[in-house]
C-alpha cells in the first residue's frame, strides 16, 4: 500500500503541474501590471540611449540593442518570436546648397523626396507661402522659387511652384529651429515630379527676402545625393496557444528619432508591451495575441507598412484587428482614443469594427473613473498599413507636441497652454519625461482590450468580406522613407511631417 501510495503522488503532481492556466480576464490581467516594473524598464531603455550616444533611431547601435533587449524579455516558452528584418533605401545628401548673388548660405539643409540636380535661374520671392496656384506669376516661370515655410505642405508647395515653371523651390524656415523636411511623394499632389528644392534657415531666409526684394537676383540651388540602403527588423511574438485563425495584434514601435532616447516616443508604448505581454503568460487564450515591435516609424510607419504589404492574402485574413499604442505617458496628458466610428471626426478609414475597438477603450476609461476624447482616425501611425487591407484598427494616444486646452486641462488635470510633451523628439524625452500615473493607466488600458478580445470576439465583423487590397510588395523591396505618414492628429503626433 505505501508503495503504491508512493507511486500515485508523482502522477498526481504531474497533472497539476499539467494543468491548463486558467482563462484570461480583465480585471486579473489588470492586476498584474506594476508601476515598478514600467518604471525599471524605463530607465533600461534610457541607459541603452545613454550607451549609444543618446538616440535609439532606427539604423544604429542603439536601436539594435533596443531589439536585443526586448527579445530576451519575451517568454520563449509562451510565444512564437520572430524578427522580420526589411531593408531601407536612405538618402545620404552629398552637397546641398544654396548660392545667391555670389554668396553661399550657411543654414540650409536638403529635402528628404526630392530629385537629384542642379539649377541656376534667378531667384524671386513668393508672395504668402506659396501654398495656392494664384501665389505664383506667370513670371515665375524659368525661375526660382522663394517661398516661407507655412500653412500647407512642402511637397504642395513645390509642386503648386512647379506647375507655374518654376525650376526651383527654396523654402525657407518660419522658425530657429532647424529643421530636416521632407517632400513626400509626387503623387499625392498630382504631379509625375518634383523640381529641385533646398531649405534655408530662417535667419538668412528673412534677410533674402528683403534682398530680393520684388525683383530677381542670380542664383544656384544643388541638392545632390546617392542612396544607401540599409536594414532594420520588426519584432512579431504571438502565443503558442490559442486559436491561429483569430489573431489579436498590439502594435507600438521602437525606435526613436536622431535627437534623442524616446523614452515616451515611444519607449512608452513599447514598454507596456512587453509587461503586458509577460503578464499574460499566467493566463490561457482563446484568440491568439500577436505583440509586434515596429522599427522605422519615425521615418513613416515603414516598419508596420513593411508588416502590412508584404503578409500573404491569407495570413492577414487571420487578422481580427490591430490595437495601436504610442506615447502612453505623456507629461501634460490626456487620454485620446482614435474615433473609429467616424462621430466626431470624418474619416474614410471609420468602420463598424473600428467604431467597437473605439468603445473598448472608452469603456475602460469610463470604469476606471476616467474622461477620455476621440482623437482623429487618420491613418497617421502604425494602423495605417493594417486599415489598407480592410483589418479594423484602434488604440490609445496621451499626445505629443500639440498644446493642451483649457477645457482638456478641466478633463485630465497637467496645463492649458502648454505641450502634452515638451520634451517631444528632443533629447529630454528620457526617463523622467514620463507621467508614470498616466504610463500605468496607458498599459492597463492594453491589458484590458487584450484580455477582452483574447477571452471572446463575439459580436465583432470577423471574419469579414475580402479587402480591396493595396497592391503587393516583395518582401526584399526597399522601403522608402516618407515622413509625410508620421502620425498626428488633433493632439499633436509623433514623426516629423512634411507640413510647412
Amino acid at each position: 500500500m505505501k508503495t503504491t501510495g508512493l507511486l500515485v503522488l508523482p502522477a498526481l503532481a504531474s497533472l497539476v503541474a499539467a494543468a491548463p492556466a486558467p482563462l484570461v480576464e480583465s480585471n486579473k490581467l489588470r492586476r498584474v501590471i506594476y508601476r515598478s516594473e514600467l518604471q525599471a524598464r524605463a530607465k533600461e531603455l534610457d541607459n541603452i540611449a545613454k550607451r549609444n550616444k543618446g538616440t535609439r533611431a532606427w539604423g544604429t547601435p542603439g536601436h539594435w540593442e533596443t531589439l536585443d533587449w526586448i527579445e530576451q524579455q519575451i517568454p520563449k516558452e509562451y510565444y512564437n518570436v520572430e524578427r522580420q528584418y526589411f531593408n531601407i533605401s536612405r538618402t545620404i545628401h552629398d552637397e546641398i546648397s544654396i548660392t545667391v548673388d555670389g554668396v553661399a548660405a550657411t543654414q540650409v539643409n536638403g529635402f528628404t523626396g526630392g530629385p537629384n540636380g542642379t539649377v541656376s535661374a534667378p531667384l524671386v520671392a513668393i508672395p504668402n507661402f506659396g501654398c495656392d496656384a494664384s501665389d505664383y506669376p506667370a513670371t515665375v516661370a524659368g525661375k526660382i522659387a522663394l517661398v516661407h515655410r507655412g500653412n500647407c505642405n512642402f511637397g504642395q508647395k513645390n509642386a503648386r511652384a512647379g506647375t507655374a515653371g518654376a525650376v526651383g523651390l527654396v523654402v525657407w524656415n518660419n522658425d530657429p529651429t532647424s529643421l530636416t523636411p521632407t517632400l513626400g511623394t509626387p503623387d499625392l499632389y498630382n504631379v509625375t515630379e518634383f523640381i529641385v528644392s533646398a531649405f534655408l534657415g530662417q535667419a538668412e531666409g528673412a534677410a533674402l527676402v528683403e534682398k530680393v526684394g520684388t525683383g530677381s537676383l542670380p542664383a544656384t540651388v544643388k541638392a545632390l545625393f546617392h542612396y544607401s540602403v540599409e536594414s532594420t527588423a520588426n519584432i512579431i511574438a504571438t502565443t503558442k496557444g490559442g486559436n491561429q485563425n483569430s489573431i489579436i495584434t498590439s502594435g507600438a514601435h521602437t525606435d526613436s528619432v536622431p535627437a534623442g532616447p524616446g523614452i515616451n516616443d515611444n519607449g512608452s508604448g513599447t514598454i507596456a508591451q512587453i509587461e503586458v505581454a509577460k503578464a499574460l503568460t499566467k493566463f490561457s487564450v482563446n484568440n491568439a495575441i500577436r505583440f509586434c515591435w515596429w522599427a522605422a516609424e519615425e521615418d513613416g510607419l515603414l516598419g508596420s507598412e513593411h508588416y502590412t504589404s508584404t503578409i500573404p492574402e491569407a495570413e492577414a485574413a487571420k487578422i481580427v484587428m490591430n490595437l495601436n499604442f504610442d506615447m502612453l505617458a505623456s507629461p501634460n496628458y490626456l487620454y485620446s482614443i482614435y474615433d473609429g466610428d467616424g462621430s466626431t471626426f470624418a474619416s474614410e478609414y471609420a468602420s463598424v469594427g473600428s467604431g467597437l475597438i473605439e468603445q473598448t477603450f472608452i469603456d475602460f476609461f469610463k470604469a476606471d473613473g476616467k474622461s477620455s476624447v476621440p482623437t482623429e482616425f487618420d491613418g497617421r501611425s502604425d494602423y495605417d498599413g493594417f486599415l489598407q487591407v480592410g483589418i479594423p484598427a484602434g488604440g490609445v494616444f496621451m499626445g505629443a507636441e500639440g498644446i493642451k486646452t483649457e477645457e482638456e486641462q478641466k478633463l485630465f488635470g497637467g496645463t492649458a497652454g502648454k505641450p502634452y510633451d515638451a520634451c517631444y523628439h528632443a533629447a529630454c524625452d528620457d526617463e523622467n519625461n514620463l507621467d508614470y500615473g498616466a504610463f500605468v493607466t496607458g498599459a492597463k488600458s492594453m491589458a484590458d482590450a487584450l484580455a477582452k478580445y483574447g477571452r471572446s470576439i463575439e459580436g465583432f465583423p470577423f471574419p469579414r468580406p475580402a479587402a480591396k487590397l493595396k497592391p503587393r510588395r516583395l518582401a526584399e523591396e526597399p522601403m522608402v522613407p516618407n515622413r509625410a505618414k508620421g502620425k498626428h492628429g488633433k493632439h499633436g503626433g509623433c514623426s516629423q511631417t512634411q507640413e510647412a
